[in-house]
């Protein structure tokens, strides 16, 4: 005898358990696929699925929006459940959702799997974040390639123009005594300041 003996429990209370599908749910609907445990994704294929006939049976109904509100707690999921997911699905009977295991999780073990529509307003590309690349006609590339030598003259003539003027041997022993002096001018300022006003009248012993 199995009485009470109900799988999906999940090792939580009944308030945690429907706080986490809630939660999972939204996400679900929003993301349209996500990455869970496989204990965790078919426990809320019970949850979820139903959701989905309600809109699907009851679009127009105010009633059967406010029972998916009292599940969700989100308006703007349960507008695009009842305006995007629900309409993909007519004369589909059950079957709205697809796990796909992915294997063992690194820490503890656990068994990961990824739970999805079966039928999407977003495509695969935007779920896994790829850009097409456009692609480049060979007039294009031509054209470029006669640009960048013609870039490269210009940066060439910049540079040139830019540089420094040389300087002579003889003026470069000029301004090196000139910054001798005025580097032993302001080391003997300072040794007068440090004296302070009395003792620069003393007299140097004999």
């Amino acid at each position: 005898m199995r009485h009470r003996n109900k799988k999906g429990k999940l090792n939580r209370n009944i308030t945690a358990r429907k706080a986490l599908f809630k939660i999972m749910t939204n996400d679900l609907f929003t993301y349209q696929r996500i990455e869970t445990t496989m204990a965790k994704a078919k426990a809320l294929r019970g949850f979820a699925e139903p959701l989905i006939t309600l809109a699907k049976n009851n679009p127009d109904s105010l009633h059967a929006k406010r029972q998916a509100y009292r599940k969700l707690c989100d308006r703007q999921v349960v507008k695009a459940l009842f305006d995007d997911i629900a309409p993909l699905y007519k004369g589909v009977n059950g079957g709205y959702t697809r796990i796909m295991a992915l294997g063992n999780r690194k820490g503890d073990g656990a068994p990961m799997a990824i739970m999805e529509l079966t039928k999407r307003t977003v495509t695969d590309e935007d779920l896994l974040g790829i850009k097409e690349e456009t692609k480049k006609t060979s007039r294009k590339s031509k054209s470029k390639a006669k640009k960048e030598p013609a870039k490269d003259e210009e940066k060439e003539e910049k540079e040139v123009h830019h540089a420094a003027p040389e300087i002579d041997a003889e003026e470069k022993e000029e301004k090196a005594v000139e910054d001798k002096k005025r580097s032993k001018a302001r080391t003997e300022q300072k040794k007068v300041k440090d004296k302070g006003i009395f003792k620069r009248f003393r007299r140097k012993s004999m």
